[in-house]
């Protein structure tokens, strides 16, 4: 096997990630869960160019413009909901949810993960 396909089987088994977010609760009181698939250098190229600025904080609802899906597969926000994002939700929250959305997961979420599929 050459070194690009072992690269590419292992972004393949990094699988769906998750995160729940306790904040956001629904009408029954269960947070929010929502999930992505890991980044690629081609979204990190697409967010970086939409700011010539890396302290612009907007990229944070970029991110989840661009990553946030629900259990099914789709899409959360759409282009619509940034201004909202950026002037309507806890900046704490969108903060660490882009974040972990943009990191590589850990061995340990990796191997949660397997657990769960």
């Amino acid at each position: 096997m050459s070194v690009i396909d072992i690269a590419k089987s292992h972004f393949e088994n990094l699988g769906t990630q998750s995160i729940e977010v306790p904040e956001w609760k629904d009408e029954d009181g269960k947070p929010t869960v929502l999930y992505w698939n890991p980044i690629t250098l081609s979204e990190k190229n697409k967010l970086l160019r939409k700011s010539d600025n890396l302290n612009d904080v907007s990229l944070l609802a970029d991110v989840l413009l661009m990553k946030a899906l629900d259990k099914d597969g789709n899409k959360v926000f759409k282009a619509e909901d940034k201004l909202a994002l950026m002037h309507k939700t806890d900046p704490d929250v969108l903060t660490r949810i882009s974040t972990i959305m943009v990191q590589a997961p850990s061995i340990d979420e990796l191997k949660k993960n397997k657990i769960n599929t």
